[in-house]
């Protein structure tokens, strides 16, 4: 089948849904974040077993994350016994036609690992960062944050594939 876009509606002869214009700018913009700055997204100490995620962008298969205000997320309580290694993600959802800032939690363990991202046709997970939770912690400090953003195999930055040429 060809296609081509995007051209006016004439008489409701044209319909184009949020796949096309996604699929467009998948083959133009690749996922990552944005590092306008060396905030965009970073995620901080929240206070108690919370971190923030600041303020910044990210693009994910052609779909874009906005968090205008600092975002606080709740990491679940501490094993008594054994360290855990949770993550910060931003995880795009094409079911829930969302994306949003999320906690994944590790798993505790005498040498824990952080949990695996998930990309399929329906979640694509970009990694902001590692939380060491310690046994029995009631509190994170910014040592116990691994900042994964720049790491390209977990986020890396937005690339954009199209080249300028100036003569």
């Amino acid at each position: 089948m060809e296609k081509s876009g995007f051209f006016n509606s004439t008489s409701g002869d044209r319909m184009y849904d949020a796949s096309d214009f996604a699929g467009y700018f998948a083959k133009l913009v690749s996922s990552g974040i944005f590092y306008a700055n060396a905030d965009n997204l970073r995620v901080t100490p929240g206070g108690g077993l919370s971190v923030n995620v600041l303020a910044g962008s990210a693009w994910i298969n052609g779909y874009a994350y906005e968090n205008t205000e600092t975002l606080n997320l709740t990491i679940a309580a501490a094993d008594g016994v054994n360290p855990r290694i949770d993550r910060v993600v931003v995880h795009w959802d094409a079911v829930e036609r969302q994306i949003s800032a999320a906690v994944l939690t590790g798993t505790a363990a005498v040498s824990p690992t952080a949990p695996s991202l998930t990309r399929s046709d329906n979640i694509y997970e970009l990694a902001l960062a590692d939380i060491a939770v310690a046994a029995g912690a009631v509190s994170l400090a910014a040592g116990d944050i691994t900042d994964r953003r720049l790491d390209t195999a977990l986020c890396g930055t937005v690339n954009s594939l199209i080249t300028a040429v100036y003569e």
